[in-house]
């Protein structure tokens, strides 16, 4: 359907708005008018000047940015119903300058005068595209224009949140009357006034000047005529400008006679413990001795009796041998030596061995761990040495040197535990290998595997086994299996 009612810039409004829009001004758009096009609906012109008979010319009422569409801006303004008597067919939108900025035609509507037994108020609205919006800004006079219901609703709704913003900082400020004193921990300046309260008020209230004078008054006359001066009081306390920390210090040097110091009077250590309800303090850790190396344990003084905790060396972990193009070898991982926990009452000096960790050798089944001991009745092994697989191309693994052994360690009065042994290593092909990982002992981490060509990783963790070594890809050097790590002794004495 063809459009049949529209608004457009007059050429002389599209060339003002475009200048105010370059040099950054505002076109001011102050008045609207309406007109009869001499009886005929109009269609608007571009190159229109003026209305073509125009009725009414007034000041706007309002203009604004449509919400909905930014892109245009919305002209408003109310005929009176004391004004009327024409017809309505074409609108005219006025610059401050008196130019016609945009012209529009609308449907034919009458508007009635009073004299002829009917009048109304009625709105004329012109919706006009534009480019820039923000290049037009509204000149009224607030005297001599109405304003709709909306418009007014608008601004009150307006106003009443702006005054609810207001008075909701008001209340949240802390200190929104300076000009008050705050209840809270006022201050005070110049000289305030309170009422004086009675002699002898010992209340809240607030303690003036002359309170406080007749308090000190009536304290000294009511002192022995020996003590009413100044001097006679520093007389009598010996001249001591530190007479109260004097005093405080003698009484901190004084028993209070109350019943519990009376009941703990005169007893010994053991007597006090009884009373506290501390008893001979059985069972209370006393002191820790670690042994990485051999030695001898001395019960500290007080012990009744320990907790010996030791594990064994960790095997070494299997060497490689030489590996000719297109072979892999590699060496399995050390076991981790074994674990005793146990206690012993009534400890005496004992002689404490701590076993090596196996060395790895090239080429070779790895050295098995060293023996921890306490004496001669607790006692952990240390773990086997890796084992090796010999080069060649077709898949195999590897593991310790050795059938499987049952756990070797006695004295294990609260738990004990055999060697302990990871994956093995693995000969994927002739071109691809993996060292194997060594054991975990209850007190330490073994080796890691050994992925690359290279010698067997080293145990760090007491007890660990060490890790087999790796050949393959053509590497024709002997490489050894990784150390196995020292055993350890941990004894935990007690009351």
């Amino acid at each position: 359907m063809t459009v049949k009612y529209y608004a457009i810039l007059t050429n002389q409004g599209a060339a003002r708005l475009a200048n105010a829009t370059m040099l950054g001004s505002k076109l001011n758009l102050t008045q609207m008018a309406v007109g009869d096009a001499n009886g005929v609906l109009p269609t608007p012109d571009p190159a229109q000047t003026k209305l073509i008979n125009q009725k009414r010319i007034a000041p706007l009422n309002l203009l604004s940015v449509d919400p909905n569409n930014q892109s245009q801006i919305i002209a408003e303004q109310i005929i009176p119903e004391n004004e009327g008597g024409f017809w309505i067919r074409e609108i005219g939108l006025y610059d401050d300058e008196g130019v016609l900025i945009a012209v529009a035609n609308c449907p034919e509507t009458y508007k009635p005068q009073l004299q002829e037994g009917s009048g109304r108020t009625q709105t004329i609205r012109m919706i006009l595209v534009v480019s820039n919006t923000e290049a037009i800004t509204l000149k009224i006079d607030p005297s001599v224009v109405l304003a709709t219901r909306k418009y007014v609703d608008d601004e009150v709704l307006e106003l009443r949140l702006y005054v609810d913003d207001q008075m909701r900082n008001h209340i949240a400020a802390q200190d929104p009357h300076t000009q008050y004193a705050q209840k809270h921990n006022p201050t005070f300046t110049g000289e305030p006034k309170a009422p004086t309260p009675a002699a002898g008020n010992n209340t809240t209230r607030i303690a003036t000047t002359a309170f406080v004078q007749a308090a000190i008054t009536a304290l000294i006359n009511g002192a022995p005529a020996t003590l009413d001066t100044l001097k006679e009081i520093a007389a009598a306390i010996n001249n001591d400008p530190k007479f109260s920390t004097t005093i405080n210090n003698a009484l901190s040097g004084k028993q209070p006679l109350d019943e519990t110091l009376t009941h703990l009077s005169g007893k010994d250590v053991a007597g006090l413990l009884a009373y506290l309800g501390l008893g001979d303090g059985s069972g209370r850790l006393i002191n820790c001795q670690v042994f990485k190396s051999s030695g001898k344990y001395t019960p500290t003084k007080g012990t009744r009796f320990i907790i010996v905790e030791i594990v064994g060396g960790g095997g070494a972990g299997g060497g490689c041998q030489v590996g000719y193009p297109n072979n892999a070898a590699c060496g399995g991982g050390g076991m981790s030596g074994e674990y005793v926990k146990a206690r012993v009452d009534n400890p005496t000096v004992t002689t404490v061995t701590i076993g090596y960790g196996g060395t790895g050798a090239s080429a070779s089944v790895g050295a098995p761990g060293g023996t921890t001991s306490f004496g001669n009745t607790i006692i952990a092994k240390g773990g086997l040495g890796g084992n090796v697989l010999a080069e060649g191309t077709a898949p195999g693994v590897v593991g310790p040197y050795g059938a499987y052994i049952e756990p070797g360690f006695t004295g294990a009065n609260i738990i004990g535990s055999g060697s302990g042994y990871n994956s093995p290593g693995v000969r994927f092909s002739g071109s691809l290998a993996i060292g194997g990982p060594g054991g975990d002992s209850i007190l330490g981490a073994g080796a890691g595997a050994q992925a690359i060509v290279g010698e067997g990783i080293n145990a760090n963790g007491y007890g660990g086994g060490g890790g087999g070594a790796c050949v393959y890809g053509g590497a024709t050097q002997q490489r050894s299996g990784g150390s196995g790590m020292a055993g350890i002794a941990i004894i935990w004495e007690y009351a």
